[in-house]
Protein backbone atom coordinates (compact mmCIF):
# COMPACT_ATOMS: atom_id res chain seq x y z
CA UNK A 1 0.00 0.00 0.00
CA UNK A 2 1.26 3.75 -0.95
CA UNK A 3 0.26 7.14 0.65
CA UNK A 4 1.03 9.73 -1.15
CA UNK A 5 2.36 12.79 0.22
CA UNK A 6 3.17 16.19 -2.03
CA UNK A 7 5.62 14.90 -4.35
CA UNK A 8 6.78 11.89 -2.10
CA UNK A 9 5.56 8.27 -1.44
CA UNK A 10 4.92 6.62 2.08
CA UNK A 11 5.76 2.99 1.04
CA UNK A 12 3.58 0.53 4.25
CA UNK A 13 4.15 -3.12 3.52
CA UNK A 14 0.91 -5.19 5.14
CA UNK A 15 1.71 -8.54 5.69
CA UNK A 16 -1.94 -11.08 6.24
CA UNK A 17 -1.02 -14.42 7.78
CA UNK A 18 -3.05 -16.69 10.27
CA UNK A 19 -2.94 -13.98 12.69
CA UNK A 20 -3.77 -10.30 12.47
CA UNK A 21 -2.35 -8.23 9.23
CA UNK A 22 0.85 -6.86 10.41
CA UNK A 23 2.05 -3.10 8.83
CA UNK A 24 5.61 -2.80 7.95
CA UNK A 25 7.14 1.18 7.07
CA UNK A 26 9.00 0.92 4.15
CA UNK A 27 10.41 3.94 3.71
CA UNK A 28 9.98 7.31 1.78
CA UNK A 29 11.12 7.71 -1.65
CA UNK A 30 10.40 10.36 -4.62
CA UNK A 31 6.98 10.58 -6.29
CA UNK A 32 8.90 11.41 -9.84
CA UNK A 33 11.76 8.99 -9.54
CA UNK A 34 9.61 6.35 -8.75
CA UNK A 35 7.26 7.06 -11.25
CA UNK A 36 9.72 7.34 -14.04
CA UNK A 37 11.22 4.02 -12.55
CA UNK A 38 8.27 1.78 -13.18
CA UNK A 39 7.34 3.69 -16.34
CA UNK A 40 10.74 3.01 -17.69
CA UNK A 41 10.03 6.81 -19.49
CA UNK A 42 13.03 8.39 -20.91
CA UNK A 43 14.06 11.55 -19.13
CA UNK A 44 13.00 13.76 -22.08
CA UNK A 45 9.73 12.13 -21.83
CA UNK A 46 8.54 12.63 -18.47
CA UNK A 47 9.94 16.32 -18.93
CA UNK A 48 7.37 16.93 -21.55
CA UNK A 49 4.04 19.65 -20.29
CA UNK A 50 0.48 19.66 -21.43
CA UNK A 51 0.11 21.87 -24.86
CA UNK A 52 -0.54 25.46 -24.48
CA UNK A 53 -4.59 25.51 -24.78
CA UNK A 54 -3.95 28.60 -27.29
CA UNK A 55 -1.96 26.57 -29.39
CA UNK A 56 -4.48 23.30 -29.06
CA UNK A 57 -7.33 24.98 -29.92
CA UNK A 58 -5.63 26.59 -32.74
CA UNK A 59 -5.31 23.34 -34.42
CA UNK A 60 -8.84 22.19 -33.62
CA UNK A 61 -10.01 25.50 -35.44
CA UNK A 62 -7.32 24.33 -38.23
CA UNK A 63 -8.77 21.02 -38.63
CA UNK A 64 -12.53 22.01 -38.92
CA UNK A 65 -11.51 24.82 -41.20
CA UNK A 66 -12.64 27.73 -38.53
CA UNK A 67 -10.51 31.13 -38.42
CA UNK A 68 -11.35 33.74 -35.54
CA UNK A 69 -9.99 37.15 -36.72
CA UNK A 70 -10.00 39.02 -33.00
CA UNK A 71 -7.68 41.58 -34.04
CA UNK A 72 -6.97 44.79 -36.37
CA UNK A 73 -7.12 43.07 -39.96
CA UNK A 74 -2.78 43.37 -41.09
CA UNK A 75 -0.20 41.04 -42.24
CA UNK A 76 -1.26 38.55 -40.00
CA UNK A 77 -4.46 37.18 -42.16
CA UNK A 78 -1.99 35.95 -44.43
CA UNK A 79 -2.75 32.53 -42.43
CA UNK A 80 -6.26 32.87 -43.32
CA UNK A 81 -5.59 32.96 -47.02
CA UNK A 82 -2.95 29.80 -46.47
CA UNK A 83 -6.44 27.98 -44.69
CA UNK A 84 -8.14 29.17 -48.03
CA UNK A 85 -5.82 27.85 -50.49
CA UNK A 86 -4.91 24.73 -48.90
CA UNK A 87 -8.23 23.90 -48.42
CA UNK A 88 -8.74 24.42 -52.29
CA UNK A 89 -5.46 21.96 -52.56
CA UNK A 90 -7.22 18.83 -50.22
CA UNK A 91 -10.57 19.77 -51.90
CA UNK A 92 -9.34 19.78 -55.40
CA UNK A 93 -11.73 17.97 -58.06
CA UNK A 94 -14.25 17.52 -55.41
CA UNK A 95 -17.81 19.00 -56.89
CA UNK A 96 -18.26 22.27 -54.61
CA UNK A 97 -21.36 20.96 -52.77
CA UNK A 98 -19.17 18.73 -51.73
CA UNK A 99 -17.18 21.06 -49.74
CA UNK A 100 -16.66 21.25 -46.16
CA UNK A 101 -17.21 25.08 -45.71
CA UNK A 102 -14.45 27.51 -44.71
CA UNK A 103 -15.58 29.67 -41.63
CA UNK A 104 -14.17 32.83 -40.75
CA UNK A 105 -15.45 34.27 -37.65
CA UNK A 106 -14.91 37.81 -37.22
CA UNK A 107 -14.28 40.22 -34.16
CA UNK A 108 -12.63 43.34 -35.10
CA UNK A 109 -12.32 46.59 -35.88
CA UNK A 110 -10.98 46.76 -39.51
CA UNK A 111 -7.58 47.52 -40.42
CA UNK A 112 -5.41 47.38 -43.64
CA UNK A 113 -7.30 48.18 -46.53
CA UNK A 114 -4.14 45.89 -48.82
CA UNK A 115 -3.97 42.65 -47.28
CA UNK A 116 -8.39 43.20 -46.78
CA UNK A 117 -8.29 43.50 -50.96
CA UNK A 118 -5.88 40.72 -51.15
CA UNK A 119 -8.21 38.42 -49.09
CA UNK A 120 -11.69 39.31 -50.56
CA UNK A 121 -10.07 38.17 -53.94
CA UNK A 122 -8.95 35.34 -52.93
CA UNK A 123 -11.74 34.41 -51.16
CA UNK A 124 -13.80 35.45 -54.55
CA UNK A 125 -11.76 33.02 -55.94
CA UNK A 126 -11.96 29.92 -53.66
CA UNK A 127 -14.27 26.66 -54.97
CA UNK A 128 -14.45 26.04 -51.58
CA UNK A 129 -17.60 28.19 -49.74
CA UNK A 130 -15.91 30.70 -47.54
CA UNK A 131 -18.44 31.76 -44.58
CA UNK A 132 -18.47 34.88 -42.21
CA UNK A 133 -20.13 35.42 -39.83
CA UNK A 134 -20.01 38.37 -37.80
CA UNK A 135 -19.14 37.35 -33.97
CA UNK A 136 -19.30 40.90 -32.07
CA UNK A 137 -18.30 43.69 -34.43
CA UNK A 138 -17.53 44.07 -38.32
CA UNK A 139 -16.21 47.77 -38.36
CA UNK A 140 -14.67 49.50 -41.03
CA UNK A 141 -12.46 47.02 -43.30
CA UNK A 142 -13.95 44.00 -41.17
CA UNK A 143 -17.35 44.92 -42.43
CA UNK A 144 -16.03 44.46 -45.69
CA UNK A 145 -14.86 40.79 -44.99
CA UNK A 146 -18.15 39.77 -44.19
CA UNK A 147 -19.79 41.20 -47.71
CA UNK A 148 -17.48 39.01 -49.24
CA UNK A 149 -18.67 35.41 -47.95
CA UNK A 150 -20.49 33.27 -50.12
CA UNK A 151 -22.84 33.08 -47.30
CA UNK A 152 -22.61 35.58 -44.52
CA UNK A 153 -24.34 35.34 -40.84
CA UNK A 154 -24.37 37.50 -37.70
CA UNK A 155 -24.98 36.54 -34.39
CA UNK A 156 -27.59 38.63 -32.15
CA UNK A 157 -26.63 41.73 -30.80
CA UNK A 158 -23.58 42.28 -33.23
CA UNK A 159 -23.10 45.44 -34.93
CA UNK A 160 -21.48 46.74 -37.98
CA UNK A 161 -19.83 49.95 -39.60
CA UNK A 162 -19.20 51.27 -42.52
CA UNK A 163 -17.50 54.88 -43.47
CA UNK A 164 -15.19 55.49 -46.03
CA UNK A 165 -11.70 55.09 -44.23
CA UNK A 166 -8.73 56.81 -43.21
CA UNK A 167 -5.52 57.70 -44.01
CA UNK A 168 -2.74 59.58 -44.00
CA UNK A 169 0.31 60.56 -46.45
CA UNK A 170 3.95 61.97 -45.65
CA UNK A 171 6.64 62.75 -48.48
CA UNK A 172 6.77 65.77 -51.19
CA UNK A 173 3.35 66.91 -53.16
CA UNK A 174 4.21 64.86 -55.72
CA UNK A 175 4.79 61.53 -53.60
CA UNK A 176 1.59 62.19 -51.98
CA UNK A 177 -0.62 62.97 -54.90
CA UNK A 178 0.44 59.76 -56.08
CA UNK A 179 -0.20 57.75 -52.76
CA UNK A 180 -3.59 59.44 -52.65
CA UNK A 181 -4.60 58.57 -56.40
CA UNK A 182 -3.60 54.90 -55.14
CA UNK A 183 -5.53 54.38 -52.50
CA UNK A 184 -8.57 56.21 -53.68
CA UNK A 185 -8.64 53.33 -56.16
CA UNK A 186 -8.55 51.30 -53.99
CA UNK A 187 -11.29 52.58 -51.70
CA UNK A 188 -13.15 52.50 -55.02
CA UNK A 189 -12.66 48.88 -55.43
CA UNK A 190 -14.03 48.33 -52.06
CA UNK A 191 -16.85 50.34 -52.86
CA UNK A 192 -17.81 48.75 -55.76
CA UNK A 193 -17.95 45.45 -53.59
CA UNK A 194 -19.83 47.09 -51.20
CA UNK A 195 -22.72 47.66 -53.39
CA UNK A 196 -22.55 44.45 -55.65
CA UNK A 197 -22.94 42.32 -52.83
CA UNK A 198 -25.79 43.93 -50.70
CA UNK A 199 -28.50 45.82 -51.07
CA UNK A 200 -27.36 49.27 -50.76
CA UNK A 201 -26.52 51.78 -53.72
CA UNK A 202 -24.17 54.09 -54.50
CA UNK A 203 -26.12 57.17 -53.28
CA UNK A 204 -26.97 55.49 -50.42
CA UNK A 205 -23.44 54.33 -49.85
CA UNK A 206 -22.04 57.97 -50.30
CA UNK A 207 -24.69 59.66 -48.01
CA UNK A 208 -24.16 57.43 -44.78
CA UNK A 209 -20.02 57.14 -45.31
CA UNK A 210 -19.66 60.67 -45.13
CA UNK A 211 -19.74 59.78 -40.93
CA UNK A 212 -19.42 56.27 -39.36
CA UNK A 213 -22.07 54.40 -40.77
CA UNK A 214 -23.42 52.43 -37.37
CA UNK A 215 -26.25 49.80 -37.82
CA UNK A 216 -27.20 46.52 -36.28
CA UNK A 217 -27.87 42.61 -37.40
CA UNK A 218 -31.53 43.28 -38.31
CA UNK A 219 -30.55 46.37 -39.81
CA UNK A 220 -27.71 44.53 -42.02
CA UNK A 221 -29.98 41.68 -43.07
CA UNK A 222 -32.37 44.16 -44.32
CA UNK A 223 -29.75 45.94 -46.25
CA UNK A 224 -28.42 42.56 -47.56
CA UNK A 225 -25.01 42.86 -45.78
CA UNK A 226 -25.63 39.58 -44.26
CA UNK A 227 -27.95 36.54 -45.45
CA UNK A 228 -29.08 35.07 -42.56
CA UNK A 229 -29.08 35.70 -38.23
CA UNK A 230 -28.12 33.10 -36.34
CA UNK A 231 -31.03 31.73 -33.96
CA UNK A 232 -29.70 28.00 -34.05
CA UNK A 233 -25.98 27.50 -33.40
CA UNK A 234 -26.31 24.60 -35.34
CA UNK A 235 -26.00 26.85 -38.43
CA UNK A 236 -22.66 28.19 -38.29
CA UNK A 237 -21.34 24.79 -36.30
Amino acid sequence: MVAVYRHHILVLYIVIGDSAPKIFFGGVVDMDETIEAVLDLPKYVSNLKLPDPTLRQYYIDLQNREYWLTEEIDSGLVEFNRMIMDCNKEDMGKPVEERKPIKLFIYSVGGDVQILLTTINLMKLSKTPVYTINACTAYSAAADLVVAGSKRFALKGTHFMVHSGSCSFSGNTDQVDSTKKYFDKVGNKLVELFVSCTNVDKKLYKRKTVTDWFFDEEEALKLGVIDEVVDDLDSIL
